[in-house]
């Protein structure tokens, strides 16, 4: 990586993160860098600038993808790596996929302890972007294998997946 537009430690550190877990967005950048918004956004306009990265948006959020290099992400798996790249999509997600059968709203509100609105409101996302599929009154993966090959691939952000398991833990102890 010796381009001169990696030559910036900062630069370099967010693109690293971003090869690492592609579909970020900017926030979580900040956080995982503990740099401040405006230069992560600075940074960020430099990579894109210098088509080191991709930016797709939805909704609200600015997602980031490597442009090049080993990390690139195919069109297909974007749109199901902004939602595993959500807290809320993704225990639902590995909810469904421990299941491994259709199950309702409030099986899933109940097991993961989410506000029914909440969870709604992610449900109607993730159909919208057909990760799930409405069965009757019950929600299921469209294609478990493939999400659980992106899983692997693209491995969620560790801390996610510590307050997934924290949470199925203190479930399973109840």
């Amino acid at each position: 990586m010796s381009k001169p537009e990696l030559e910036v430690g900062n630069r370099k550190n967010i693109y690293k993160l971003i090869e690492e877990y592609p579909g970020l967005h900017m926030r979580e950048i900040s956080r995982r860098t503990d740099l401040a918004m405006n230069l992560v956004r600075y940074h960020l306009d430099q990579l894109k600038r210098y088509e080191m990265v991709e930016v797709i948006e939805e909704n609200e959020y600015k997602r980031y993808f490597p442009k090049e290099g080993g990390r690139r992400v195919d069109y297909s798996d974007k749109r199901y790596l902004a939602l595993l790249r959500q807290e809320i999509p993704l225990s639902v997600v590995l909810y469904l996929l421990n299941k491994g059968k259709a199950v309702s709203h409030s099986d899933i509100k109940d097991e993961l302890d989410i506000a029914p609105s909440t969870l709604s409101y992610h449900l109607k996302k993730m159909e919208k972007k057909e990760l799930l599929e409405k069965v009757g009154r019950k929600y299921r993966l469209r294609e478990p294998k493939v999400i659980s090959n992106l899983l692997v691939k693209y491995e969620p952000p560790k801390d996610i997946i510590d307050n997934f398991i924290d949470l199925w833990e203190s479930l399973s102890l109840s």
